[in-house]
């Protein structure tokens, strides 16, 4: 019970209640607030202000000068998006990259199926619909997880649609969307689908693991090929628009009749094989062209 009470308190949602920089934070400048979701190694404004010190002082950036503050004021960065605990000080020095407890938080926001449990399937003419999660009629899918966040992905039938993608572009911590609004982009051989968002939200995470093998999304949609997770603003009214449950399946169902009347001649005949659904219908019928396709689903 102790071990499970201590994860609930670190897989708190990002709740953003304090925006100061870490700059301002430390006392370097008189103003600024964060707009990376504190993500500072991808951030603008950091590496503009990291240059500036070096040119004036090796000793002069946000990382010492939060050092010489009291201990109460020396707070884990993670401590101000809601990651860590409040009272979570840092005593590295603020060296990120080699500390195990900011590793060990990265490794926590992968998908944890002794937290929530592996997905639980339903079939939708072959196609895979998980039963907890959430469907867009654009195929990104949400999925609730604690401290209200939700995690995101593009489902099996959007998957199966555009096959092995070759590049998986994500949004940048901080990123604001409203429904239906373009959310990550997938890319192959040239062409691009931009997966709409299901929700609207800010990103607080995304799965660095697509950047270097953007096939596990294909492989694995629901768990391993997770895309981003959203601290969302209208929870309860955006899950309305989604489809959950035998609705999704209803859904899905509905999609691959129309995906089978697109790319056979007797969609009716093919529906009842009884096959599984084609894993890379972009690759297996390229000359209906990549736009009709994704156009027409994504």
């Amino acid at each position: 019970m102790a071990t499970a009470e201590k994860k609930r308190s670190i897989l708190t949602g990002f709740n953003f209640s304090e925006k100061e920089c870490i700059w301002m934070r430390a006392k370097v400048v008189p103003t600024k607030y964060c707009d990376n979701a504190f993500d500072c190694t991808t951030c603008a404004f950091d590496k503009g202000m990291a240059r500036k010190m070096s040119l004036e002082s090796r000793d002069a950036g946000w990382d010492t000068k939060m050092f010489e503050l009291e201990v109460q004021d020396q707070r884990c960065r993670h401590a101000l998006t809601g990651r860590a605990p409040q009272n979570k000080t840092c005593a590295r020095n603020y060296e990120c990259g080699d500390c195990p407890y900011d590793q060990m938080l990265d490794d926590m926001i992968q998908v944890d199926h002794t937290l929530f449990g592996p997905p639980q399937y339903l079939n939708a003419h072959g196609f895979l619909v998980p039963r907890d999660y959430y469907i867009h009629n654009g195929h990104g899918w949400a999925r609730l997880e604690y401290g209200g966040r939700v995690r995101v992905g593009l489902d099996d039938f959007g998957n199966r649609l555009v096959g092995k993608v070759d590049k998986v572009r994500l949004p940048a911590l901080g990123t604001r969307f409203k429904p239906g609004e373009e959310s990550f982009i997938l890319q192959r051989e040239g062409n691009e689908a931009g997966v709409k968002a299901p929700l609207q939200g800010v990103v607080t995470a995304v799965n660095q693991k697509l950047l270097d093998q953007p096939q596990c999304a294909n492989a694995d949609p629901y768990s391993a090929g997770w895309v981003m997770l959203i601290d969302p603003f209208e929870l309860k009214s955006d899950l309305k628009e989604l489809c959950f449950g035998v609705d999704s399946v209803k859904f899905i169902e509905s999609e691959a009749e129309r995906l089978l009347s697109m790319i056979s001649d007797d969609p009716t005949a093919a529906a009842a094989t009884g096959g599984e659904p084609i894993a890379d219908v972009y690759g297996a019928f390229r000359e209906m062209g990549w736009n009709t396709l994704v156009k027409s689903f994504i």
